[in-house]
């Protein structure tokens, strides 16, 4: 296997987001907004 074939692609071309730290924060606000409604609702 070269060099190429075992890089790893994060797929950022089909982010909304223009970097991946904004797109890990807003998957974490979007989590935890979720866990909190769990906790408070149900």
């Amino acid at each position: 296997m070269s060099e190429q074939e075992a890089k790893f692609d994060r797929g950022s071309a089909l982010s909304i987001f223009g970097s991946d730290r904004r797109e890990d924060l807003m998957a974490l606000a979007f989590a935890l907004a979720i866990a909190f409604g769990v906790y408070f609702f149900v």
